[in-house]
């Protein structure tokens, strides 16, 4: 029998290195798998890719609902009084300034109660390595009574999204949790070294990078995807 939740995910166990993970949360849904194929494909335009990664980022926040806290509350309908839920703890979702604006906004629309932060990164190549500083943040500059939602819509080193959550530690955030569209298996390995209890929701993990450090098969650069003009 088919599932009647159109929106399921799955936990799974995913082999890293010499361990298994079981804080990998891969959305698995035909609506989702349809919007990554578009991003995966070369020839999708701009405007298009734009579309579907904030498609994708509507369908991550209805799955990320699932791992935040609710409470129960009683409202007054025209007939009668009921039982029903609001949050029952503020949320804020952290992007990375650039490739992450579209994803970020899909969640919010899914979560529009939460707060939004944004950080600026700068990636650079030293030998075979990428290093990442953060060089700019609007953030509320005490998080400790938040849960935070760390955006990046690609996962390929991890170097940039352990920058992101070191400052959220730096912030005093207790409760945080990852969103991503693909994460790369060693990105993975790297985020969980540093972050070993932190849980990731995810359309895909591919298998490995390129020595240009992009994420293969990929969605290509997301940032220059989604965000240049279609050429016509």
């Amino acid at each position: 029998m088919a599932n009647s939740n159109p929106f399921i995910f799955t936990t799974v166990k995913l082999f890293l290195g010499e361990f298994l993970n079981e804080n990998l949360i891969i959305i698995d849904n035909p609506l989702a798998k349809y919007y990554l194929t578009m991003l995966r494909r070369r020839d999708t335009k701009p405007a298009v890719y734009r579309d579907y990664v904030k498609k994708i980022g509507y369908i991550i926040g209805y799955e990320v609902s699932r791992l935040l806290k609710w409470k129960p509350v009683f409202v007054e309908t025209s007939v009668a009084r009921t039982e029903g839920i609001v949050p029952g703890k503020q949320v804020y979702i952290i992007g990375v300034l650039g490739a992450s604006i579209p994803l970020m906004h899909g969640i919010w629309e899914a979560l529009p109660w939460a707060g939004l932060g944004i950080v600026a990164a700068r990636r650079f190549k030293v030998e075979n390595k990428v290093l990442v500083r953060l060089y700019y943040e609007r953030v509320p500059q005490d998080l400790s009574e938040y849960t935070a939602i760390a955006v990046d819509p690609t996962l390929a080193t991890g170097n940039t999204m352990i920058k992101v959550l070191e400052k959220l530690d730096e912030l005093k955030c207790k409760d945080y949790l990852v969103a991503t569209i693909i994460a790369s298996k060693p990105g993975l390995e790297n985020l969980w070294k540093r972050f070993p209890g932190v849980r990731v929701i995810a359309l895909s993990v591919d298998p490995v990078l390129n020595q240009e450090f992009f994420i293969v098969p990929g969605i290509g650069d997301a940032g220059d995807r989604s965000l240049s003009s279609d050429e016509f």
